[in-house]
This record gives structure tokens, sequence and C-alpha cells, in this order.
């Protein structure tokens, strides 16, 4: 099914492939749905995202935008550099890019658009007040996450057998290590795990099966755990640093948060601009094409 927006016809094929395109996106957002499902979904999508280009080109055209040629010329070049050199327009599966008039078009159409989004999205830098409102409203996004740093022994196991085994050796290894034995010594002599000494570096909740976690995050710096439990086998683990949550000061994130406002301000109000060029637009389907 094709659609007519205005004057200007987007052929079903070229909404098939916008589709396709889209798919691994739209299936992350629907897992689980039928395979059917997900593909009308990208439909949709494809269909609302050429309808919304197809207005965007539509009106920067209108505007008659003087672009400088030497402009045009610098994004030509900076496109076949990114798509594979003096052959990338060759090698290009760009519907509409057949030859250098074709790209020509293609980036000047593309600059008048640029010009149109700076133009329909301009509005006022948020405040200071208004980036420190934002920033006492939502902690979470600037406070750093729990975060540990420790290491392990491994005796592995996967039979219940194996298992017994490993936690009469894990026992003794605690002991000896209980005792004075040098922890880096044990590693090597007697983890299965013992790359990089058994060092497992820094990380935070949600990186290790939960058994793991648990201790890891319930220890103090320098203590050795009780033998633990995962389904790789029995570990003694040793933590080494502990670094409580930490909320990021005002000051150093006032640049960014002000800049992430008026990104969305921008595009709140380029939607806005969007959405009168739909009203005012005449969208029909259009079988047969």
């Amino acid at each position: 099914m094709a659609i007519k927006v205005n004057d200007q016809l987007i052929p079903s094929w070229a909404i098939e492939r916008q589709a396709q395109s889209l798919f691994d996106q739209v299936a992350k957002g629907m897992q689980g749905r039928p395979q059917e499902v997900i593909q009308l979904a990208a439909i949709d999508l494809a269909k609302e995202r050429m309808i919304d280009q197809s207005l965007m080109a539509q009106e920067s055209s209108r505007r008659k935008y003087q672009i400088d040629p030497e402009e045009v010329n610098k994004g030509m070049k900076h496109w076949m550099k990114e798509n594979g050199g003096k052959k990338a327009i060759e090698k290009t599966k760009h519907p509409a890019i057949k030859n250098r008039e074709d790209l020509r078009r293609e980036i000047l159409a593309q600059l008048r658009y640029n010009r149109l989004l700076e133009e329909e999205s301009s509005c006022e830098i948020p405040t200071e007040k208004e980036a420190r409102e934002y920033y006492e409203n939502r902690p979470d996004l600037f406070t750093s996450e729990e975060m540990v740093s420790a290491s392990h022994i491994l005796k592995k196991a996967s039979s219940e057998k194996e298992f017994k085994v490993a936690e009469e050796q894990i026992q003794a290894i605690r002991q000896r290590l209980l005792g004075g034995e040098d922890f880096v010594k044990c590693v090597q002599q007697e983890s299965d795990d013992g790359g990089n000494d058994g060092n497992l570096g820094s990380f935070g909740k949600g990186r290790m099966v939960p058994e793991f976690e648990k201790v890891a995050f319930s220890l103090e710096p320098d203590q050795l755990s009780e033998p633990v439990k995962t389904q790789f086998g029995w570990h003694l683990v040793k933590l080494h640093e502990k670094r409580e949550p930490k909320i990021t000061p005002f000051d150093e994130l006032k640049e960014k948060i002000i800049e992430y406002l008026h990104e969305r301000k921008k595009d709140k109000v380029f939607d806005s601009f969007l959405d009168d060029l739909k009203a005012k637009a005449t969208i029909e389907e259009v079988s047969g094409l």
C-alpha cells in the first residue's frame, strides 16, 4: 500500500524497505510477540517516519533556502568517504542515488532539511533554575551506583559428587588463608579461575550471579567470605574496596543538564511544528503502487 503526501508518492517498496531496516529496533520493544505482529508494527513506524520525512522535504524545498555550493561539495565528499570512497555511488544501495547528480540532489535536500530543523526548533535556552529543579527532582540520574572490587578462588563443579569434593577443598583453602597464607599464592596454586590472580576488578549489582553478588556486597574491605556455592562451583570471596553511591554535585553537571533540557525543548517545539504540517497536509493511502 503506497502513500500519497500532498503531491508526493511514497511507493510501497520504499515503505517495505524502511520497515525491514526498522524490524530489529521494533522487535526489541516487543519481545515475545509473534513475528507477524512485529512486522506490522515496523510497517506502521516506517509509514510514520516516511510521511514525516516527506513533509519536511516538501517544506524545506518550498522555502527555497539558499545553500552555498561549497557546502554541498563538502557534503558529497563526506558522503563518499563514509560510503566507500570513489566507487561509493556504484556500490550504494540507496534507492535515490544512481549517479553524482542524484547524490548532489540528496545532499542539497539534507542541507535544506537541516536548515528547516534549525529554524523551526529554535527556542530559549533553559535557565539555571530550571536545570537545578530537574537535578533535584531526578537524583537517581546523577547518583553513582554502589561498586565493589573483589577477588575470588574457585573450585569448579558440575555434578553432585564434584560439588561435595569442591566444598571440602574450598573449606580447607579457607583455613589456610585464615592461618595467614597469602591469598594470591592460594589462587595460583588452587583456583580453577586463576586469571589475573583471581581479581575480578570492580563491579556493580546485577553483574555477577545472585549468590556471589549477595556475599560480595555484604563484606567489608579485606574481609574473607564463608564458602559460597554458585552454579559454577564453590568460591571464596575477598573484598578489596567498597564504594558507596555518591551524587555528583550540581555545579559539575549544570552545563550538561542545560544542554540536555535545551535539546528536549527543541524536540518538543519541532514536533509541534511537524504536527501542524500534518494537520494541513493531504495524506492518503494508494493501492496498487
